[in-house]
């Protein structure tokens, strides 16, 4: 992928607004803006957010937000952190592809996945 234009970021940043408005107290501790991979291909600019622990439900409210069916599709165990997992999902806002990824302990995972 070439570098984006300023014309690229219209979409992405559109939809982060969107989503502010629409959603003022939802947590976002890192947002970044880059070509999104999937299984299959990449995917043309879109959002990334990123969790480190994130409080009960945080995650499952992003995954709901971007229309993931399975919060946890492409869930793998961490290899930075024994223990711990990367939960990952994919979905789309306002057109845009988003990637919603957390970093978390394997327990607080199951807890919240089971609940």
């Amino acid at each position: 992928m070439t570098d984006p234009t300023m014309r690229d970021l219209l979409a992405p940043v559109a939809a982060i607004a969107l989503i502010a408005q629409a959603n003022p107290d939802l947590p976002v501790p890192r947002i970044d803006l880059g070509p999104i991979y999937d299984d299959t291909d990449v995917h043309r600019l879109g959002i990334q957010i990123y969790f480190d622990r994130p409080a009960t439900g945080t995650y499952e409210r992003w995954a709901a937000l971007i229309g993931s069916e399975n919060p946890d599709s492409h869930t793998k165990p961490s290899n930075a952190y024994p223990g711990a997992i990367v939960r990952r999902t994919y979905g789309t806002y306002a057109g845009v592809v988003i990637q919603a990824v957390a970093h978390q302990d394997d327990t607080a995972a199951a807890t919240t996945t089971a609940a």
